[in-house]
């Protein structure tokens, strides 16, 4: 092979071995034990989100005060059993140690997050019956201070995703979404009932 031929396999071979490379790794990743144990709690954590706010999802612009009382009550329901479903949740024993510090803390933070929303939600059912504006107040705080511990667990399990250098993906909205549902409830003005 001529000496000019050998320098373009050599050119071809440094511009194609990194490109292999991340493939390859990526690979290992998928099967690394670490990290699907990471991965399945981080699917845990979101289905838990995603199934305490599901009842503030049946909210719209045309419901009646008793259904309203109803479906509230039922997204407390959902928050108490999601911060039982929090706490319950094991942390994979196959991550480092620092690693399992951070998620336990996550869970904690989330578990506080839903104990204050399941009050918020408490003084706005008070708030449809008695309609005192210091009640919806309360609740405003409330759902603020829920808020606020939700998203810093979120922000805690995204940055051990990142410690963990986790293939890149799209983290599920449902916390964005469930955040709208609350800010709805912020403007509502029940219908009265024709039931009493």
């Amino acid at each position: 092979m001529p000496n000019h031929a050998r320098k373009y396999v050599a050119i071809l071979l440094l511009i194609c071995l990194p490109l292999s490379i991340p493939a390859v790794s990526f690979a290992q990743k998928e099967e690394d034990p670490r990290l699907q144990g990471y991965l399945q709690f981080e699917k845990n954590i979101f289905e838990i989100i995603a199934t305490s706010v599901q009842p503030l999802s049946t909210f719209n612009e045309e419901i009646n005060e008793e259904e309203l009382y109803t479906m509230i009550t039922s997204a407390k329901n959902k928050f108490i059993e999601g911060s039982e479903q929090l706490a319950e949740l094991n942390i994979p024993s196959t991550l480092p140690d620092d690693i399992k510090l951070s998620l336990n803390n996550v869970k904690k933070e989330l578990s506080i997050g839903f104990k204050i929303l399941n009050e918020s939600l408490f003084y706005f059912s008070e708030y449809i019956r008695t309609r005192d504006p210091n009640l919806h107040r309360k609740y405003i705080t409330k759902r603020n201070q829920g808020f606020l511990y939700i998203d810093g667990g979120l922000t805690s399990l995204a940055t051990v995703r990142l410690r963990l250098n986790a293939p890149k993906k799209a983290i599920p909205n449902t916390w964005q979404v469930g955040k709208g549902y609350f800010y709805r409830l912020e403007k509502v003005i029940p219908i009265k009932s024709k039931i009493k």
